[in-house]
């Protein structure tokens, strides 16, 4: 008997019962042998447990966003910096050149559409790279200001959480930076909406507002009126400088000398056209200078005629013959943006009239210079501004469509301007009422011959006969006339 006890005992311990099964077994603890057992070759590689950061993703990130084949395409330089981020980094230095690369992909020059821009700047990863931007604000260096600033005002994004670090920068450097610099700085800074006399404040962090930088503008034209003009400045630095006053609203602005600076641009520049060759060949210079010479006639400023005096009568002759075929036809935003076509369809729905994209001016001018978004009968202006505010509930219109309504308003328009920031928060029904509340204000007029010669919108599709659509059979049972006769 204790023979047999001997026996069983001894198979108990070697795993086995009496049918021959083996006994499960679960190890207290794993070795490190058998996890590298279980792992793929491709692990095996590299060490999981090592406590060096791995090699540093700037120079490659940098080298893959210089490269040719993400210098032309908005979506790989969001594709780089999403990368970037995933990879743990948030170097300052691949943040700025990513969205000056955007910056400079959506130029003027550029063939994207205005509605190209907005949806880039309403993409998910566009508003995390500007919030990364914002996070390593205090890591940006000065001299990237002027790169920035020109970035958003290519792309029409105003983005008021940077402004409060960028705009003291703008003061502090105001006496070093260049010419190019400081006209670069005055264009951008005024196509974003922040030139003029109102007060620009921004709000921070605690919620509190920043100083106001309302005379920023003025403060960079009196610099660039101290600088001289040398051999280093071109055309393009002071017909920039010009057209800039002009949309910011300084055009009476005076130099330390008490002189006005908008003349001293315009002659500059002027200067620096010898021939009518130089002059066609000028570019954006032949836009600046015919639009400042026609909204200083317009606006009629105390500096009117020494500006005009200051461009000599073969320049004002050559920007006149060239200015419908050559100048505006390619200075015009390509296509129409994403709020224009959403108040478009609010207007088609409410049955509105209105011409899109229609020029103005003055009775007696030979040519148009400006067009406005939708133009209704009596002379009414609607204007749609895609800028974002300055803070919450506080919209601020870009320079361009500020100096479009100042004009609209010179030569006898009424203009009714909509911020999409409070626009895209309606429903489609409230943009209808906010349509017919316009409507009312401003004394529509509805033309109904116009409306016969439109040609009507065909509600029943094309068919062969013998193919019509079937009438249906069915139909749905009138209602009770009342809830007592529906329960009886």
């Amino acid at each position: 008997m204790a023979t047999a006890r001997c026996r069983a005992f001894r198979l108990a311990r070697s795993g086995l019962n009496r049918a021959g099964r083996s006994v499960s077994y679960t190890p207290n603890m794993v070795s490190m042998d058998a996890l590298r057992a279980r792992q793929p070759k491709e692990l095996l590689q590299t060490d999981v447990f090592r406590t060096v950061p791995p090699e540093d993703m700037t120079p490659s990130d940098l080298a893959d966003l210089a490269s040719a084949e993400v210098a032309t395409n908005p979506a790989k330089v969001l594709e780089i910096y999403r990368r970037h981020v995933q990879s743990g980094g948030m170097d300052a230095t691949v943040l700025i050149r990513a969205f000056a690369q955007l910056g400079f992909l959506f130029d003027p020059n550029s063939f994207f559409s205005s509605a190209d821009r907005q949806i880039l700047t309403r993409h998910r990863d566009f508003r995390c790279l500007a919030h990364d931007l914002w996070k390593v604000r205090a890591d940006l260096p000065d001299a990237v200001v002027p790169l920035l600033m020109y970035s958003m005002a290519s792309l029409d994004y105003r983005c008021a959480p940077l402004m409060p670090q960028l705009l003291p920068a703008v003061l502090r450097h105001v006496k070093a930076w260049r010419v190019e610099a400081l006209s670069l700085l005055l264009h951008s800074l005024s196509s974003l909406g922040l030139g003029g006399d109102d007060p620009i404040m921004f709000d921070d962090d605690s919620g509190e507002r920043s100083p106001d930088y309302s005379g920023i503008c003025q403060k960079l034209a009196q610099e660039l009126a101290n600088r001289d003009a040398d051999d280093e400045t071109t055309v393009h630095d002071w017909a920039r400088a010009a057209f800039a006053l002009v949309m910011s609203n300084h055009c009476d602005a005076e130099g330390p000398s008490g002189v006005p600076v908008l003349p001293l641009f315009v002659s500059r520049a002027c200067q620096l056209l010898a021939t009518k060759t130089e002059l066609e060949n000028s570019g954006w210079a032949q836009f600046f200078l015919y639009q400042t010479l026609y909204c200083v006639d317009v606006e009629k400023p105390a500096c009117e005629e020494a500006v005009k005096r200051a461009m000599p009568m073969w320049i004002q002759e050559v920007l006149h013959h060239r200015w419908l075929d050559d100048i505006v036809l390619l200075a015009q935003p390509q296509g129409a943006d994403e709020m224009q076509r959403d108040v478009d369809r609010c207007l088609q729905r409410t049955n509105t009239q209105a011409l899109l994209n229609c020029s103005f001016g003055r009775d007696w001018d030979e040519q148009h210079c400006w067009f406005a978004g939708f133009l209704m009968q009596p002379k009414v202006a609607l204007e749609c501004d895609s800028m974002l505010p300055l803070g919450r509930g506080r919209p601020r219109p870009s320079g361009w469509i500020a100096l479009k309504s100042r004009i609209a308003r010179k030569v006898g328009l009424r203009v009714v301007t909509l911020h999409d920031c409070f626009w895209r928060h309606l429903t489609e029904d409230q943009k209808d009422e906010q349509m017919l509340r316009i409507r009312s204000q401003m004394g529509y007029q509805h033309d109904k011959s116009l409306e016969k010669t439109r040609k009507k919108i065909r509600q029943t599709p094309h068919t062969y006969q013998g193919l019509e659509t079937k009438r249906k059979e069915w139909s749905p049972q009138p209602g009770p006339p009342s809830d007592e006769t529906a329960f009886t």
